[in-house]
């Protein structure tokens, strides 16, 4: 093994140097995920995250583009990772094969920034998808539901109301600031949103 490393040419050690401990990382990453851990990595600490606001009713549409690319986390953790692993190996493959060095750089270099595209846009896409959820969840805001599980008093524990939604009627979480627990068939109104998935509920006087 040890030969082996030392036949390498300077710039392949290098290559492996980038691509071993990233695909290691990536794979703990993924296996994390797949169990529910480090999901929060969409809101990467210090990516390049600009929030757009504006309050012309004109050129929505061009307001919208400029936010959407701005909401588009290019350098997150997972896309840094990304990044270095594709480069790695793309340059472990290259230079090997008796390319040219500064060429092999430049491919692998490419190769990395589009693995951070590619990461960037999937959790764009999820983002998105949690946008476009919580859009749904508001419109049931101002409507009178029923309890179709208990919801425990003071935002103690999570219940379930049936509320129509979009002509729909839906079953969700919901959860209240009552002092009161709200049992199964008391009548409450939707007073607001508290997450994607759940509504903050006001017993119906």
């Amino acid at each position: 093994m040890r030969s082996w490393w030392e036949s390498l040419p300077f710039i392949q050690q290098l290559f492996y140097y980038c691509a071993i401990p990233s695909t290691t990382i990536l794979v703990i990453q993924t296996f994390l995920s797949i169990i529910g851990i480090g999901n929060d990595d969409i809101d990467f600490d210090g990516d390049l995250d600009m929030d757009v606001d504006t309050d012309f009713d004109s050129d929505v549409s061009v307001a919208d583009a400029v936010e959407s690319a701005a909401s588009l986390r290019f350098f997150s953790v997972r896309g840094i990772v990304a990044f270095f692993t594709l480069f790695g190996w793309v340059g472990v493959v290259l230079s090997g094969k008796g390319i040219n060095y500064a060429l092999v750089i430049l491919v692998a270099f490419i190769s990395g920034l589009a693995g951070m595209f590619i990461i960037a846009l999937l959790f764009y896409s999820i983002t998105k998808l949690q946008s476009s959820g919580n859009k749904t969840i508001k419109n049931a805001i101002g409507q009178v539901a029923q309890v179709y599980i208990p919801i425990p008093a003071n935002m103690a524990g999570k219940g379930k109301i049936q509320v129509m939604i979009q002509d729909t009627l839906s079953e969700v979480y919901a959860m209240t600031e009552n002092d009161e627990r709200l049992s199964t068939g008391s009548m409450v109104l939707v007073v607001d949103a508290v997450d994607t998935g759940t509504v903050l509920v006001e017993k119906q006087i």
